[in-house]
């Protein structure tokens, strides 16, 4: 059994983060076929920071970014760029002017 506790760590500090470029918070993300892609995530970036998501394949990073991106929704979870909810329809289109995203 892996005992990290730097996710768990993170999950906490993301509870405490109001002003960041970035926020991902217990994000969850499932398909049709009923395979979870995204489980519980958390994180937060902030303003100028550089981040690179890395896991092994089937791992959720795509599906992650394609969360944040607007490509597919989320199933639960709170998800903000620049203080914009991208769940929230009027601040979502506000929000995604603000990303860019090469696969």
């Amino acid at each position: 059994m892996i005992n990290d506790q730097d996710p768990f760590k993170e999950q906490q500090r993301v509870k405490t983060v109001s002003d960041c470029a970035v926020k991902v918070e217990n994000l969850d993300k499932s398909y049709t076929y009923g395979e979870l892609a995204v489980d519980n995530l958390s994180f937060a970036l902030n303003y100028g920071e550089c981040f690179a998501l890395l896991g092994v394949t089937g791992a959720g990073k795509t599906s992650t970014f394609k969360c944040l991106t607007g490509e597919e929704w989320a199933d639960s979870g709170k998800l903000s760029l620049g203080g914009f909810d991208l769940l929230e329809q009027s601040e979502s289109d506000k929000a995604r002017m603000m990303i860019g995203y090469c696969p």
